[in-house]
């Protein structure tokens, strides 16, 4: 009797909890494909009739630097998450395998970074930036993170940590180096991980406006996420402009962990066994 309860019971809750986190991107979805009269409509239509993407083509003929903002976003993001990979695997690969007597004392700064607010280091960064002649590129955006960022180092150590000690001493026997375990032992046995990194770097990246906002100047130069804040000073008025432009912004997002949420759920489960 227990049973038979408590299945029904659990597929209410999932439900449930279906529809808060499923509502509202419903409503994103069906306030895109609406014309501006039929958002205005009492009671709101969930369904629209007659479906229409005209939205789109009033947010690029309003935008006409959209196209540009994507490629821009796509450009950062992605140099971002591939420079995470190499750069910040390759540092959580000497903390994890090496035998430097200062790893652990090293490695404890590196997560004390952690703990500083990005506020804290804005005006110096800026004053940098703008010395080096960095300001008003991308450079800032991209550069930074690429050489080390501290969580994803913090999160490539701890799964390095699972993968057996055993095979390096094979390497060592076989005449191999730390190069040869790092390229051709933890990098092909940790691709969940690295696909986790990619995915997780390739957001923050991509979400990011804050940064964007701060240190580029030229509209040509700017990301998709500082667009959509200039889309909603100029067509407020238009909701399935606004709709649209988002549901551009989340698209790639909702792609990628699509195809590789196998690889993602795997990486970030093993990362935590050890």
């Amino acid at each position: 009797m227990t049973y038979r309860f408590k299945t029904p019971l659990q597929y209410v809750a999932l439900l449930i909890g279906l529809f808060i986190f499923a509502g509202p991107l419903f409503w994103l979805l069906s306030t895109m494909l609406k014309t501006q009269e039929q958002t205005f409509r009492y009671p709101p239509e969930f369904l629209p009739h007659p479906l229409t993407l005209s939205a789109f083509g009033r947010l690029f003929e309003s935008m006409p630097l959209m196209g540009r903002w994507i490629g821009n976003s796509f450009a950062i993001a992605g140099s971002v998450g591939l420079g995470t990979i190499l750069f910040s695997s390759l540092i959580a690969f000497g903390f994890a395998r090496t035998k430097a007597r200062s790893r652990k004392f090293l490695f404890a700064i590196v997560l004390a970074t952690l703990m500083i607010p990005a506020q804290v280091t804005l005006i110096p960064l800026y004053l940098l930036y703008r010395d080096i002649g960095w300001y008003d590129t991308w450079l800032p955006l991209i550069v930074p993170h690429v050489l080390g960022n501290p969580y994803f180092i913090f999160l490539f150590r701890q799964f390095f940590l699972t993968i057996p000690r055993e095979l390096d001493e094979a390497t060592y026997v076989d005449g191999g180096g730390y190069w040869t375990i790092y390229s051709r032992v933890i990098l092909p046995l940790s691709s969940p991980i690295l696909v986790s990194g990619f995915i997780f770097s390739f957001v923050f990246s991509w979400t990011d406006f804050f940064s964007p906002l701060i240190f580029i100047q030229s509209e040509k130069l700017q990301t998709l996420s500082v667009g959509l804040q200039m889309i909603m000073g100029q067509t407020s008025h238009d909701f399935p402009v606004l709709a649209a432009g988002s549901f551009l912004a989340l698209l790639p997002i909702g792609v990628i962990y699509f195809f590789a949420q196998r690889y993602f759920i795997e990486g970030v489960v093993m990362t935590g066994i050890k």
